[in-house]
């Protein structure tokens, strides 16, 4: 009976400190484990950076890119405006070159810059004879008119322009105030 009730002295060292040694493997084990984990997420965050700062110098490089050849498109459709100024300011140096021709060299130069800054969304603002509009206009003086509304403009000092929709310069006007109630008299 001594033989079945005993427990080898091996086994009893065990119990008595309180860990059996298979579990100590298991523990280093997991450790293991955790620390190739963390290896692991560590390699995919350094890689995850790599790919976001690659990312960003690719988009700056296609940003320069489309920058630069939007500007060699608008430079190559203003060659032509440049050279006609050149043909205008010849013609101006000429002996035998009237006012009229002048004037109507620099009318082309203008219709082919207009043309040219059209093309690429520029679009006047309306402002003669519109009612004002603090969003698209500049008053720059009011004077009273009895024969236009109050607030309505009545010249244009400097055209503004929208481009793709939004401001780019107001329109610089004068607006119609209210009229003068006694126009004979002075003050």
């Amino acid at each position: 009976m001594s033989e079945t009730n005993e427990q080898p002295d091996e086994t009893r060292d065990e119990s008595a400190q309180g860990e059996p040694a298979v579990e100590s493997p298991v523990h280093e084990q997991e450790f293991a484990r955790l620390r190739d984990e963390r290896d692991n997420l560590e390699q995919q965050l350094q890689r995850t950076l790599a790919d976001t700062a690659n990312m960003r110098r690719r988009q700056k490089q296609e940003m320069d890119e489309s920058r630069r050849r939007a500007l060699e498109g608008l430079t190559q459709e203003l060659l032509p405006v440049l050279d006609t100024f050149s043909m205008a300011l010849s013609a101006a140096d000429n002996d035998t070159a009237d006012a009229k021709s002048i004037v109507e060299g620099v009318k082309m130069v203008r219709t082919l810059l207009a043309g040219v800054l059209e093309r690429h969304g520029l679009v006047e603002i309306p402002a003669a004879g519109q009612p004002f509009d603090p969003l698209r206009h500049e008053a720059v003086a009011v004077e009273p008119d009895a024969n236009v509304p109050e607030g309505q403009v009545l010249r244009v000092l400097q055209t503004g322009y929208l481009l793709g929709g939004r401001v780019v310069r107001h329109s610089r006007v004068v607006v119609a105030g209210p009229a003068d109630p006694n126009p004979n008299q002075e003050n």
